[in-house]
């Protein structure tokens, strides 16, 4: 029977010890998540919430195995899915207290989405999310999180804000908003010599745009392809790349 939230004041502090769990945790020598880990034992201890009222939900990554080595409740769900599950448990267990945990690729890559929505919904719950700018379960891939010149496995050259580097040229919205031929377009920012240069790039599965292949030589380039950051994306190949900003 969980007991009633209203009389936690009243109970004198408990031994952190006992949210230990019976796992050691396996994080590599140093990380920070040893950190959380412990500074979640000892608050819940200090608050004197006894262990059968917590649960503790995460998603994947290394720190979301942290409600493994608790003696609590606990939940490892899916990946970027930790707080909509967390969410669910307290609505169904209003007396429980609720931690959701998670690193930044978890939170703020694939799960952005619930993070926002939990952020609107205002359920009361604690989450959190172990920033250490990358994802470290997969060995140093860039997360939402890494740093600008961040070198890592997905990006040995170091992280580049889009349009820092490359050659841009401006084209009126109005043109754009009438359709340009995506061919005549891959020769006005360089990329080809000519129209032809371009009609034979995309026949031979070479041209991109936006990161996406282009098939059709008769496709036109709108105001629809300028991205949040006011720019189009073209690519001939895997090395060349131009941009157009919508003016």
């Amino acid at each position: 029977m969980t007991s009633n939230i209203t009389d936690r004041k009243d109970r004198p502090a408990m031994d952190p010890k006992e949210f230990k769990g019976d796992i050691h945790p396996d994080w590599c020598p140093g990380c920070g998540d040893f950190g959380v880990l412990n500074c979640l034992q000892r608050a819940l201890a200090e608050m004197g919430i006894l262990q059968h009222e917590v649960a503790v939900i995460s998603g994947i990554g290394c720190s979301s195995n942290l409600p493994g080595f608790m003696n609590t409740y606990g939940m490892h769900t899916l990946h970027g899915r930790a707080l909509p599950n967390a969410q669910g448990f307290k609505l169904s267990h209003h007396d429980m207290t609720v931690v959701a945990v998670g690193g930044d690729g978890d939170g703020y890559g694939i799960g952005v989405g619930h993070f926002i929505h939990a952020l609107r919904r205002n359920i009361d719950l604690t989450y959190i999310v172990m920033n250490n700018s990358i994802y470290g379960l997969t060995t140093g891939q860039t997360s939402p999180t890494s740093g600008l010149g961040m070198k890592t496995k997905s990006t040995p050259f170091g992280i580049v804000r889009i349009g820092a580097d490359l050659p841009t040229v401006d084209i009126p919205s109005s043109e754009l908003k009438s359709g340009i031929p995506v061919f005549e377009v891959f020769v006005r920012v360089g990329l080809t010599k000519s129209k032809s240069e371009a009609r034979r790039l995309i026949k031979g599965g070479g041209a991109r745009l936006n990161d996406v292949n282009i098939s059709n030589e008769l496709q036109v380039v709108t105001t629809a392809d300028v991205t949040a950051e006011g720019l189009i994306k073209l690519s001939a190949g895997k090395k060349r790349h131009a941009l157009v900003r919508a003016i």
